[in-house]
């Protein structure tokens, strides 16, 4: 068995399924990586409005 189609033997048409395949993962790759990006972003705005809450309390428990 090959990994051609017998259709596709001419060697200068369509694209190398590995080639393909590689571009699949780098995308894939990408998204993921923007994902954890937006998630810590995200996380990082969260904490920073808890703490700016926290420490208003803090000041109006002192006054």
């Amino acid at each position: 068995m090959t990994l051609m189609a017998p259709a596709s033997l001419d060697e200068g048409e369509g694209t190398d399924w590995a080639v393909v395949v590689g571009i699949a993962l780098v995308a894939e790759m990408g998204l993921l990586w923007g994902a954890a990006c937006v998630m810590l972003w995200r996380r990082r705005i969260a904490l920073q409005r808890a703490a700016d809450s926290r420490g208003a309390e803090d000041l109006l428990s002192q006054g």
